[in-house]
């Protein structure tokens, strides 16, 4: 399924330029009202909201795969409904693919932060995401939110080879941020967690739902047991 990203983005600007949604270093913003500032329970993705052990402690995220998030948005008043029951959603997660260029990742942020903006308005609360952009945005996009705001990030998909990058990427944010916490969905490698170990900022790693459900499938496997009738009927007299 394609996004024709730049009429969405037409949409959402008419729409927040009509109710006056305020604008922050050209993006507009979520009010402070309504961001998240502590850990969930628990991280599920969309699909998978009706595992929720506790919606008012369940966070719902965008870090899917593309044809879920391409679904979100062509149902994304409906879908605002159900994530008013839930804590909250963590922020938009476009992002630009291989091949493209620098304009078309801080186009994808743009319109990340568009849409959290959009679904606030409606009275879902935010956990910030983390991720930044090319270089026209930078650091700047973190600016949008207040001193020591809490954020979430994913770690599925990220590049393995890319691993000096990414770890000079998650100390400039920690400075420049001071977050005072942070969530992260997926496998956490130990090289960065020795930064934020180093940082004695609070962090809290929630295992990505496929993973965690395969995991308790294992499990459930491995617990299983031969019902005692059975055994019985099977020992020789």
């Amino acid at each position: 399924m394609k996004l024709d990203k730049y009429t969405l983005i037409a949409e959402l600007e008419n729409f927040l330029t009509k109710y006056k949604v305020p604008m922050k270093n050209g993006f507009y913003a979520v009010p402070s009202e309504k961001l998240i500032r502590e850990f969930p329970e628990q991280i599920l993705p969309h699909p998978n909201h009706n595992k929720a052990k506790n919606p008012a402690k369940t966070l719902i995220c965008n870090f899917s795969n593309e044809e879920i998030l391409y679904t979100s948005l062509k149902e994304i008043d409906e879908r605002i409904g159900i994530w008013a029951e839930f804590m909250g959603i963590a922020g938009f997660d476009f992002s630009a693919r291989k091949g493209d260029d620098e304009k078309n990742q801080d186009l994808y942020l743009y319109l990340n932060k568009m849409l959290d903006a959009y679904v606030a308005f409606h009275g879902v609360r935010v956990f910030p995401n983390f991720r930044t952009g090319g270089k026209t945005t930078s650091m700047n996009i973190l600016n949008l939110y207040p001193p020591h705001s809490w954020f979430v990030a994913g770690t599925l998909g990220c590049a393995n080879g890319h691993i000096f990058e990414n770890e000079v990427l998650l100390k400039q944010k920690l400075l420049f941020t001071r977050p005072a916490g942070l969530a992260i969905y997926g496998i956490l490698r130990d090289e960065y967690k020795t930064i934020l170990d180093e940082s004695a900022i609070q962090y809290r790693v929630y295992r990505d739902f496929q993973s965690a459900s395969r995991k308790d499938s294992w499990n459930r496997r491995l617990n299983e047991t031969i019902p005692a009738s059975k055994i019985s009927a099977s020992m020789p007299l």
